[in-house]
């Protein structure tokens, strides 16, 4: 509960006065048997009672009041939690390092935003509130019935006190299984998450079959949980109707006896059941409430589990809040060094200049760590050793917002975000105006594509633009770097899945890029970067040779190697 509570919080005000109201239906349900029991006196005694009966109405219509209101508010508040808890997790998973989402299955993260914080409004609904509202019915129908009845009351708490025990030990366990549940849920989601957006290459090699044994492995995983936490919850609410029942027969068998013997009035008996339903009422809600409170606290124990996962720049050391403008090299590589895992290193000492405005070019084998030299430009990672500077200064030392800012990424086959053309356009530059959409949509060659839609720029393209071909997705990504104008390029891989028809569309928008832009291209075909001021050769996470195309098909074995395989010749000038 007290991870619950600053979900809570915020709600605070809503939250005390459905406290408020609960404890005030509490006071009202607590006179009811007093007013019966006065009435039973009465018609014994021969007196008056209709003064009473109008009092026991008047106590059940404000009882159906204060609790229609302490409902509205108690489930608003638990709304309220959800969002806040829900936003605040979603806010969390975008920020996480991106090592975690190669650790991660992002369908178990989609769990945890959606089912997991679901289930936090059982805590609320039938737990915390109703808990305060119950121990005070508790304690007065308790005090009430010690005082009609030392005897019957003892005998009472000692047949609730054995279940409630017992209850408890079940309901720690049952938190356990429930946060399992929610696991082997999150790992069923993830799996299916990832075979569907691979659906194609399921079916193009005959591998649906094999998916779906795997997804049946998965959800009954998941059974299996579910049934061992059914088995434990199994018995807790046939313990407290045992409990009510139990605690009932005992006391009309002990009471009878008692009222026979002349130790206590038939009005007093009737006022004690009725005190004894009250004391019972929170005892059996506590019962009924076990399982789901136990699945909140364990899915809020995955939620929590992913809040402790330190986000992006919280342990950075921040010492310069903007880039100033300098004159030296747009981006330099000191010494550097780095490995995704421990001994398996990917770059090793890599130094390297790329000058203001320059075309650098970083080309090499598969493998040799061309990609990953562009992830650490962009902070994806951390260097294990070396330094980073753009612009003359380190950029562990520049929030990652303000770092990102001046760089534009087209990844090798650049994903679409599902919307509209517009919305991919502009996801990096959001006021931008539609002539400056088009004026890029131009540039790449996609704007006859764009003027054939009925919707124009608001033209939907789908989920990952599946409307979209792979030559198109890659030229609206460039398109988006263009329009947002960032002093840096960083492009992997840009032509890979382009035909020479749009290869050369996209050569000729890398080239009306402005002048002063510096970029720096991943590329396997030289073709695409022959041209460039520097060519760096990249082999086994080490520099093999810097220079240009001529010069590097005279000084490097390995790139005249790559060229002649690639049958490129020198250069067009």
């Amino acid at each position: 509960m007290r991870e619950l509570w600053p979900y809570a919080r915020e709600h605070r005000r809503l939250l005390g006065a459905a406290v408020v109201l609960s404890v005030a239906a509490a006071g009202v349900s607590l006179a009811q048997p007093l007013v019966v029991g006065g009435i039973i006196a009465a018609v014994s005694d021969g007196r008056s009672w209709g003064g009473m009966g109008w009092a026991l109405v008047g106590l059940l219509a404000v009882e159906v009041g204060v609790g229609t209101m302490q409902y509205y508010l108690l489930h608003r508040t638990a709304e309220g939690v959800v969002l806040g808890a829900r936003t605040d997790l979603i806010r969390h998973v975008l920020r996480l390092p991106i090592s975690e989402y190669r650790r991660r299955d992002v369908g178990d993260l989609v769990s945890r935003v959606g089912s997991d914080t679901t289930l936090l409004r059982g805590a609320l609904t039938e737990g915390l509130v109703d808990a305060l509202g119950g121990v005070f019915v508790l304690v007065g129908a308790l005090a009430a019935m010690l005082l009609l009845d030392p005897v019957l009351a003892g005998v009472t708490v000692t047949v609730t006190a054995i279940v409630v025990a017992v209850s408890l030990l079940v309901g720690n366990r049952l938190r356990k299984l429930m946060f399992d549940t929610q696991s082997r849920l999150g790992d069923l989601t993830g799996d299916l998450t990832q075979t569907l957006s691979a659906v194609t290459v399921v079916r193009a090699n005959g591998a649906t079959e094999r998916a779906q044994a795997r997804l049946d492995d998965r959800a009954a995983a998941a059974f299996a949980v579910g049934v061992r936490a059914a088995r434990s919850s199994a018995a807790i609410q046939p313990l407290g109707r045992a409990a009510g029942q139990a605690s009932l027969l005992i006391v009309l068998g002990i009471g009878g006896y008692r009222v026979a013997a002349g130790h206590m009035t038939v009005a007093e008996l009737v006022t004690f059941v009725l005190f004894m339903f009250l004391f019972m009422g929170p005892v059996n809600v506590g019962f009924a409430a076990v399982q789901s409170v136990a699945g909140a606290l364990g899915a809020l124990q995955r939620i929590t589990e992913i809040r402790r996962v330190p986000i992006e720049d919280a342990a950075d050391t921040i010492r310069h809040r903007a880039l100033p403008n300098t004159v030296g090299p747009m981006l330099q590589f000191q010494d550097v060094h780095f490995a995704y895992t421990p001994g398996h290193a990917v770059l090793n000492g890599v130094s390297v200049s790329v000058e203001r405005g320059s075309r650098t070019a970083v080309v090499g084998p598969s493998g040799a760590g061309k990609t990953t030299l562009l992830a650490l430009i962009e902070r994806f990672y951390d260097t294990d050793r070396g330094r980073i500077a753009i612009g003359g200064i380190d950029i562990t030392e520049l929030p990652r917002a303000v770092l990102r800012e001046q760089i534009g990424y087209v990844e090798q086959n650049s994903p679409a975000v599902a919307g509209s053309i517009r919305d991919n356009l502009t996801f990096g530059a959001p006021h931008v105006s539609d002539e400056r959409c088009r004026a890029a949509l131009k540039a790449v060659d996609l704007l006859s594509r764009v003027d054939a839609e009925p919707r124009g720029l608001d033209a939907q393209i789908g989920e990952n633009g599946v409307r979209l071909s792979g030559g198109e997705r890659q030229r609206l990504a460039l398109a988006r770097v263009l329009l947002a104008e960032p002093p840096l390029l960083l492009l992997d891989e840009p032509t890979s899945s382009l035909d020479s028809r749009n290869e050369e569309i996209f050569q000729i928008a890398l080239d009306a890029t402005a002048s002063d832009q510096t970029v720096l291209i991943v590329a396997h075909r030289l073709a695409t970067v022959k041209n460039a001021d520097q060519i760096v050769l990249l082999d086994s996470g080490r520099i093999s040779a810097v220079g240009t195309h001529d010069e590097l098909l005279t000084s490097s074995p390995l790139y005249r190697e790559l060229a002649r395989h690639q049958m490129i010749g020198a250069p067009n000038r």
